[in-house]
């Protein structure tokens, strides 16, 4: 008996114990559910086949889960210490697509085995930045206006070279995450009105370098009935798969816009319109809430840390699925203008659903440590 006693001991002061036994497994539940959607409706869209969508689907689930496992066990430190790093790699990654891609549309590098979308991973990665170089700065110093001026760089410089390549919709995340941390540091309103009015002053300078085409969009989402077969094909068509879908959907493979192939970018961007029209309202309503919870609990793991770093990166975290959510499903409803922003692991693409799982990974780590102050432990 003395020694079971002994032996439950020494198991439960175990680290790596102690630390699965405090795991929210809502959230790796919760992106199981989502790409388990993802794959029904790929598999929906391919026409109930297992082809080429749905397989690398799946492997990129499977990487987005190794992916999560790493972060949510990679010590918070360590985490804190690398991101700067991480996003200095990535940033270069961008400047070599700005410098030596010479196709028309180089969001992409080529890795031989598959692609990789920097811009994608940057999202996440910025977020980190952000938060360790706050949580180095100091809650004091982080007022001023001196200490956002290194932000502005980071946030702009990666958001001007997706502009460029061309990639509206994850510049448009990039800005607006950036700006939350910025928000979220505790910097004085009077200088978050300044960096809000030098945000509205690019925004021409943002338009003049965006291509034809993301022109049109943004000039025609307003009345996309003045080009049906254009520019506004795709909010048109996206209208009607949502609205003919109803309150419960048409069913699994029936719907008419999907099958019938007048939704463009069905496996991408407009995934979310193939749900509402073939699982109707109950179908979207099933997706928000699992955004919603997860939104909710980054929300929540900020709030409680004690650490900054944590806090401001689950912050940025929950401002960053916000978007994602929000932009998509206002996008497809044509509420606002195209801007090409998928929904993680939902839609087609390996880079987005590597970052999101990265990201909730982070999330669980955050929420594993949330009672340890780094700051304090770093002497800062």
């Amino acid at each position: 008996m003395k020694s079971r006693y002994r032996n439950s001991l020494v198991y439960d002061r175990s680290p790596h114990w102690n630390s699965f036994k405090r795991i929210n497994f809502a959230i790796p539940a919760s992106l199981f559910l989502l790409s388990l959607t993802g794959i029904l409706m790929l598999y929906s869209v391919s026409g109930g086949e297992i082809g080429v969508l749905v397989k690398n689907h799946l492997v990129r689930v499977c990487i987005g889960l190794l992916v999560f496992l790493a972060f949510a066990f990679t010590s918070i430190r360590i985490i804190r210490y690398i991101s700067p790093a991480l996003y200095l790699i990535i940033l270069l990654c961008l400047v070599w697509l700005f410098f030596f891609e010479t196709n028309t549309v180089s969001r992409w590098i080529n890795l031989g085995f598959s692609s990789f979308q920097p811009a994608e991973v940057l999202k996440f990665i910025l977020i980190l930045t952000l938060a360790s170089y706050y949580s180095f700065l100091g809650e004091r110093r982080s007022k001023g206006l001196f200490s956002v001026t290194l932000p502005l760089v980071l946030i702009i410089l990666p958001a001007f070279l997706t502009v460029r390549q061309p990639d509206l919709g994850t510049a448009l995340l990039l800005l607006l995450t950036g700006i939350s941390i910025i928000f979220f540091s505790g910097l004085r309103f009077k200088w978050i009105a300044i960096v809000a009015l030098s945000f509205g002053a690019s925004i021409p300078i943002i338009f003049d370098n965006l291509k034809e085409y993301q022109k049109e969009r943004l000039m025609v989402f307003l009345n996309p009935e003045t080009d049906p077969f254009g520019a506004g094909y795709h909010i048109i068509q996206s209208k009607i798969a949502i609205g003919s879908g109803g309150f419960t959907g048409k069913g699994f493979m029936m719907g008419t816009q999907s099958q019938l192939n007048f939704l463009p970018e069905k496996h991408s961007d407009f995934m979310l319109s193939v749900l509402l029209e073939e699982m109707g309202f109950l179908g979207g309503l099933f997706v928000f809430f699992i955004f919603l919870y997860l939104i909710l609990i980054s929300i929540h793991t900020s709030l409680t840390s004690r650490s900054r770093f944590n806090c401001l990166a689950c912050a940025g975290i929950a401002v960053l699925t916000f978007l994602y959510f929000f932009i998509n499903s206002a996008m497809i409803m044509g509420i606002i203008p195209i801007v090409g922003v998928p929904l993680p692991m939902l839609s087609y693409g390996g880079s987005a659903i590597i970052a999101f799982c990265a990201a909730m990974g982070f999330v669980v780590n955050a929420r594993i440590n949330r009672d340890i102050k780094l700051e304090s432990f770093l002497g800062n």
